[in-house]
């Protein structure tokens, strides 16, 4: 004769009500937590809503450079004139790397060195390529002629230039102005300095803050 499973003497009655509290219990913490994530995202904080509110830049001064923030004092950018590094011989290269650990070594202060690349300006070559074509006469040079300036747009369309800029910060428009010069007397055999428009300067933090937008032209 079969034995009832209630009659066995291994089984207790109380497991099915032990279950069942159980998962009560495990329902009960999963609906606390999920109040709380609700909790948390209701007090998220609002996103600002003017980008000029994060930029530590305040406004741009007479002289071209950058007034910060609060107290972070003044900011301007040169660009740093490239050379060619694999021409040059041993002894100009170990004279220029030299030069720049010496600069490094003195200039104390906040500095940043930053690359980028820009459009390639072909304002001056399209001039005179459009040039030769309204004095043009001879029908077979004005095919080479127009040939030509459709390359030109095909490179000031799609291929870019890679500049390096420099970045320095002072306390003051004084101090600031010391800097620049330092600046020209260590670099000036290594790396000299080039002076930037006002908006080519603003070129540069347009596109340091929206690096995936695509400059028309070279400020």
């Amino acid at each position: 004769m079969k034995k009832n499973k209630k009659d066995h003497p291994f089984f207790k009655e109380e497991n099915s009500e032990k279950m069942a509290l159980f998962d009560e219990r495990k329902t009960t913490e999963r609906y606390k937590k999920q109040q709380r994530s609700k909790a948390k995202k209701k007090k998220r904080e609002v996103a600002i809503p003017s980008i000029a509110e994060i930029l530590p830049i305040q406004d741009m001064t007479e002289e071209g450079s950058f007034q910060l923030k609060g107290d972070g004092g003044y900011m301007d950018v040169m660009q740093l004139h490239s050379k060619d590094i694999y021409s040059p011989s041993t002894q100009e290269t170990e004279y220029d790397i030299m030069k720049m650990a010496k600069f490094f070594q003195s200039y104390a202060s906040d500095i940043k060195i930053v690359s980028m690349n820009f459009p390639v300006n072909m304002k001056k070559q399209l001039d005179a390529i459009n040039y030769k074509i309204a004095q043009n006469k001879a029908p077979l040079y004005e095919r080479f002629l127009i040939r030509k300036r459709e390359e030109l747009h095909f490179l000031e369309t799609h291929r870019t230039n890679r500049e390096f800029y420099l970045y320095i910060y002072a306390t003051s428009l004084k101090q600031l102005a010391e800097y620049r010069n330092n600046c020209r007397r260590y670099l000036g055999r290594v790396a000299p300095i080039i002076e930037l428009t006002d908006e080519k300067k603003l070129d540069l933090l347009y596109k340091l803050y929206n690096q995936n937008s695509k400059l028309e032209k070279k400020g």
